[in-house]
């Protein structure tokens, strides 16, 4: 995900007014129960897929009928694009703070490594959904999103060269494999963390950090809440029957 700022509440990436479901911008609990639907509808989509997911199921998760998941965001389409829109604005946020948190290439990438497992972490389910259901993203999100993963991975390029300048990366890898490769390891990580897990999102970007040789440097300030608070539960477990 890339550095966009978010777009106004209320507008698609193209400007565009989302569908009919809408609350006031400054009321938290209506923001708060959108999210709350759309952590629910996440969950539905990646173990029902979107096709067979329902807005029932939905709604039994987060103890709301149909018609008030319609109030609230819309129809199940809509609620896949505000999935993507969502995963987009939230590691947009989480890594703009990383690239600013320093002038170093090292504590840069080290940032990015932090924020990119804190949100993942937060966001598992729905970052899952975000890439299982690509394709069916509608033409403009879809270009929207491609848009923001490119600028995210031409930033992290540079920091990766930067940081083999400096000595930190092996200087004889190309910069590509190694970019790649790092992104790829934080991606993956939705398939196989557990919330309820072993291992927090503080412990698992430190072992990725020194997987690929980065000396060792606590988070930024701003991110170190992210990382060493309990990531969002699901309303029901993975392996719930009902589901």
């Amino acid at each position: 995900m890339a550095r966009r700022a978010p777009e106004p509440h209320g507008t698609s990436p193209t400007g565009d007014q989302e569908g009919s479901a809408r609350g006031p911008v400054d009321d938290d609990g209506w923001d708060r129960r959108r999210r709350e639907i759309l952590e629910a509808a996440a969950q539905v989509f990646f173990l029902r897929g979107f096709e067979r997911g329902t807005t029932k199921e939905i709604a039994a998760l987060v103890g709301l009928t149909q018609s008030a998941i319609y109030h609230y965001v819309g129809s199940k389409h809509d609620l896949l694009v505000e999935i993507a829109r969502q995963v987009d604005r939230d590691f947009s946020a989480s890594t703009a703070a990383a690239f600013r948190a320093s002038d170093d290439p090292v504590e840069q990438l080290r940032s990015v490594i932090y924020a990119f497992t804190a949100a993942l972490a937060r966001n598992r389910y729905s970052y899952a959904v975000y890439w299982k259901e690509y394709r069916t993203f509608p033409p403009e999100v879809a270009r929207a999103v491609a848009a923001d993963q490119r600028t995210f991975v031409e930033q992290t390029t540079q920091l990766v060269e930067r940081a083999q300048a400096a000595g930190a990366l092996p200087a004889d890898q190309p910069t590509e494999i190694i970019t790649n490769g790092l992104l790829g390891m934080l991606a993956w990580m939705y398939w196989w963390y557990q919330p309820d897990g072993p291992h927090t999102p503080d412990s698992i970007a430190r072992g990725f950090i020194a997987l690929i040789g980065l000396p060792y440097g606590p988070p930024p300030a701003a991110l170190d809440a992210q990382l060493r608070s309990a990531p969002l539960h699901d309303p029901r477990s993975a392996d719930d029957p009902n589901l």
